[in-house]
């Protein structure tokens, strides 16, 4: 699919390839370059920490040591690398085999050095009066981009999740009203349906769910997508404005632009947000028609 893409942008004229390159930047990172997330996290006895850990993320699986490393994995959903500091020393020795993300703070624990090593990275404390969710989504935003995906499955955090989902549908959107709009007929086709598909699989998998592009056609035919139906949409708008010079594609990239958007608020709805089918259907119909041509 990446390959796929990338052999597309080549063809696309400048103007338009680079801000399509520029949405395809944030889907890499997100996906094709995504690790899990590594706190550094700090408590008075590593105890205490696996208990927030356990108790933060829901997880009653084992971690993995990574050897002689201070570093520990959990998998459950994906996977979250996490190490355990009870002083300064140990904190500057986990930050010499991985580089943290960010400190999750268990420990009240506050000293000039401590000042000094929270300085470098992003802070989240976890206190007993805060919520669960709370934590989760100021964890989420403090978490650089290539470790998101991963966070938001094994968080099972809806808001974490439609924050990714918003993000792949805004960027696919993007594209594919670039690529609609462009003259090249029946090619593209194929591309637009690949890339709609992908992100639905892509929702569906920060979920926690595994990648699934059947899944995700199931879904598309569900609400009645199809490659003929976007044939006829895309060409008719073609046909219906050839008296008017230059708004063919404008119109076709536009409507390539809406129902992708569609797609993704319907597929966010329908796996994340917990609307029946039915009703992401009629979501799915009402923005697809929101949309109206530039002007």
């Amino acid at each position: 699919m990446a390959g796929g893409f990338e052999k597309l942008l080549v063809r696309l004229p400048g103007p338009i390839r680079k801000p399509v390159e520029r949405e395809w930047r944030p889907l890499q990172e997100l996906f094709l370059r995504r690790r899990a997330a590594r706190l550094l996290v700090i408590a008075e006895s590593e105890a205490a920490a696996e208990e927030a850990v356990r108790a933060l993320f829901q997880m009653d699986q084992g971690k993995i040591s990574a050897g002689n490393s201070p570093w520990c994995v959990y998998r459950h959903r994906g996977a979250l690398e996490f190490a355990v500091a009870r002083n300064e020393q140990m904190a500057r020795e986990a930050m010499l085999t991985a580089e943290p993300d960010l400190f999750l703070y268990v420990s009240t624990l506050e000293t000039p050095a401590w000042a000094e090593l929270r300085a470098s990275r992003p802070c989240v404390a976890l206190t007993p009066a805060e919520r669960r969710e709370t934590v989760l989504a100021a964890l989420c935003q403090a978490l650089p981009l290539e470790a998101r995906l991963e966070f938001a499955r094994v968080s099972g955090e809806p808001s974490a999740q439609i924050e990714i989902a918003a993000m792949l549908t805004r960027s696919t959107t993007a594209i594919c009203t670039a690529i609609g709009a462009q003259p090249i007929p029946l090619a593209d086709f194929p591309i637009l349906t690949s890339l709609q598909a992908a992100m639905v699989a892509g929702i569906i998998h920060a979920t926690g769910r595994e990648w699934s592009l059947r899944l995700a056609r199931d879904f598309l035919g569900a609400l009645g997508v199809n490659v003929g139906a976007g044939f006829i949409l895309r060409e008719g708008a073609r046909a219906a404005v050839k008296l008017l010079p230059g708004w063919g594609n404008a119109i076709s990239g536009a409507i390539a632009g809406a129902g992708t958007y569609a797609i993704g608020r319907a597929a966010s709805a329908y796996f994340i947000e917990g609307l029946s089918l039915g009703e992401a259907r009629r979501q799915f119909k009402r923005l697809k028609r929101r949309r109206l041509p530039p002007k």
